[in-house]
């Protein structure tokens, strides 16, 4: 069979991307042959492909996290799928493709009925904000917590997850065009340029948006937990308003790749600074980079039951990104140079 990939050839800006056809072998052992019918974008391709993660993937590589497609082939000793079925995966890379091989373990069957664009479109942002708000943050209601980026897709997926909950005060920060979004979700909108959300977060916020001072919060800061995809010395802001007893989850470093320039060494303050030492702090508070592959290490079984929610949520309308855009998967340069811009909605790949 042969297939269509998409190559990481090179850490550059542009002219990064090469599209390959190949021969794909049967699958082996333990696998599933899968036709690829959609994969998400997201940032993270953007960082991986620059080289801003340690330990990402080196060129020539195939990008991409997430997709979803059909089974056509078992290898021996696959149980529990079937030939024709939809099925959807999380995966280190290798999504930008028609066709691939993979682990039986890691197809995760979809709902009958639901979109494939859909689901790209969800699977990998609400799957790490679901195992950040539950299986890092262990938020439970009557907690407050901190949403960086709230309108956009991870932090999007963090509103309508916490709204689940129950009883979740959302603190969420955004642009001033997106408040709208963040306030949509019940949550306590913030405007990144014009406002301090520490401010915010430790005083009284009146009903027209002014703050109180005199009733600001113990010095431990106001929130459970504060999820940041920034970095630097973002990082550090968002541990000062943590209560005792409060965790910072980081889970980007966004701010390590900025105006197509490599800032490694934001990278490195943030996390040696935003991350390692204040764990050193006997306070009471913690600091934890979120890491999906390192969770299911400790937690092999949470991979399955939390892409299986995802896809339930989904399928029951509970979920929705904000917007989708569909570009075919020979158009993934275009794909990967939007979502460095800056998009708003979802980007997902049509390789069929």
């Amino acid at each position: 069979m042969q297939t269509t990939q998409v190559y990481a050839v090179n850490r550059q800006q542009t002219d990064c991307l090469e599209v390959r056809t190949t021969d794909l072998e049967a699958p082996p052992a333990g696998h599933a042959r899968v036709r690829v019918e959609a994969a998400g974008v997201s940032y993270g391709d953007v960082l991986f492909q620059r080289g801003v993660i340690p330990g990402g993937p080196k060129p020539p590589y195939t990008p991409g996290c997430e997709l979803v497609g059909v089974v056509e082939s078992l290898g021996a000793g696959v149980t529990g799928l079937e030939v024709g079925q939809r099925v959807a995966a999380l995966v280190v890379s290798g999504g930008y493709t028609s066709g691939i091989n993979l682990p039986a373990e890691r197809l995760v069957p979809v709902p009958e009925g639901v979109d494939p664009v859909r689901v790209a479109a969800v699977g990998l942002n609400y799957f790490i904000a679901h195992q950040m708000l539950h299986r890092v943050a262990k938020v439970e209601s009557g907690h407050r917590i901190l949403v960086h980026g709230a309108s956009g897709g991870v932090g999007l997926a963090f509103l309508q997850l916490a709204e689940h909950i129950g009883g979740v005060t959302v603190f969420g920060t955004a642009s001033a065009k997106n408040l709208d979004i963040v306030r949509r979700h019940g949550a306590i909108a913030i405007d990144y340029r014009a406002q301090d959300f520490i401010n915010v977060v430790r005083a009284t916020v009146h009903e027209d948006g002014t703050i109180n001072a005199a009733t600001a919060y113990d010095k431990y800061g106001t929130v459970h937990a504060a999820f940041d995809p920034i970095g630097g010395p973002h990082f550090w802001r968002s541990y000062s308003v943590l209560r005792r007893g409060g965790r910072l989850v980081a889970y980007g470093q966004n701010d390590a790749l900025r105006d197509g320039q490599r800032k490694l060494r934001i990278g490195a303050v943030g996390f040696l600074g935003g991350i390692i030492l204040p764990n050193l702090r006997p306070d009471g508070r913690k600091t934890t980079f979120y890491n999906a592959w390192s969770l299911e290490k400790s937690q092999p079984h949470a991979y399955r039951e939390d892409l299986t929610e995802i896809l339930n949520l989904l399928s029951a309308d509970k979920i929705a990104p904000r917007e989708i855009s569909t570009l075919p998967l020979t158009d993934a340069a275009e794909a990967l140079a939007r979502a460095e811009r800056g998009v708003t909605g979802k980007l997902v790949l049509d390789c069929r």
